[in-house]
């Protein structure tokens, strides 16, 4: 199973629920990005861009036992290859896809390129402008990660995605609806998945878009490191996600602070729903949604 998005739209979340379960086993990281390989520099820096490295990620007695094995790269709904060769390797597959309202998905998707050093802009209208005039940061991982006009364009990615997986295997979540109902939307995606309702989860929220890094040098270290360095730091990012020690685990707690949810201005958002106006309607046409709410203007937070 694919939870290829949109990102800041509750993947982490429904990843970590669904990671409770004994039947569905999720891989670590979620986000592997094998199967965009037009992302290449993503795949490389996370240590995924080969088969045996991906395969390696499912290769336990946890993942065999699994009804569903679980693969939670977003970017997948925005590559051009993904959807496809992930079909064509696994003819099966089935896909969720979480969307949110392209205003507030950028607004926290914005911190996240901060926190990833894909954006070095951290005032979210600039950062805005510049993407919208075709530039991008110094040094992002890939220069679609930070192409805001792309990432908010939700009826576009789902246009493509339909065009090479059957509905009836795409399962739909609107954020609004995760975040007000999640008994419903749980039940609903088990259903889709053929599982038992139960266990069901506490519904914890994950991956707030609420903290920011203590050091830069620290974070440019682990995660722009020198060539000479890369091989062993990407080691051991993956042995700090896999590892139940409690020192790492402390320390890792330990080189992030609170931060302050961003903020949007009603004027901003009123331009970025403006931008948005044809591709929602795509997006309401395509899946038969209301999502007149994503066409209010609001003061809000990521």
């Amino acid at each position: 199973m694919f939870v290829i998005g949109a990102p800041k739209a509750g993947t982490t979340s429904i990843t970590k629920w669904l990671d409770d379960r004994d039947d569905i086993y999720v891989s670590v990281p979620k986000e592997p990005y094998y199967w965009a390989a037009d992302y290449p520099r993503l795949r490389r820096h996370y240590g995924f861009d080969t088969r045996e490295a991906y395969e390696a990620l499912y290769d336990s007695a946890a993942a065999s036992k699994a009804a569903h094995r679980v693969d939670g790269s977003t970017v997948y709904l925005y590559s051009n290859v993904a959807a496809r060769d992930i079909v064509a390797a696994v003819p099966d597959a089935s896909f969720v896809v979480l969307l949110r309202n392209p205003a507030d998905l950028l607004l926290s998707y914005h911190r996240t390129q901060l926190v990833t050093l894909n954006e070095d802009e951290p005032d979210i209208e600039l950062a805005w402008e510049r993407s919208i005039d075709g530039k991008a940061p110094a040094d992002p991982l890939d220069p679609k990660l930070v192409d805001y006009p792309l990432v908010g364009r939700l009826g576009a990615a789902m246009e493509s995605l339909l065009a090479v997986v059957p509905r009836n295997r795409v399962h739909v979540i609107v954020f609004e609806q995760l975040a007000q109902r999640p008994a419903e939307v749980w039940a609903a995606l088990m259903e889709f998945l053929k599982l038992p309702i139960h266990p069901v989860p506490e519904f914890a929220v994950h991956n707030r878009s609420d903290k920011m890094y203590r050091s830069p040098t620290l974070r440019r270290l682990t995660h722009r490191p020198p060539w000479l360095l890369e091989a062993p730091i990407r080691k051991f990012r993956q042995f700090s996600r896999t590892t139940d020690n409690v020192l790492v685990a402390d320390v890792k707690r330990r080189m992030w602070r609170a931060e302050k949810r961003p903020q949007i201005s009603p004027d901003f958002r009123a331009r970025i729903q403006d931008y948005y106006r044809e591709d929602t309607e795509l997006l309401r046409e395509l899946l038969g949604l209301d999502l007149s709410r994503w066409q209010q203007v609001r003061s809000e937070t990521g």
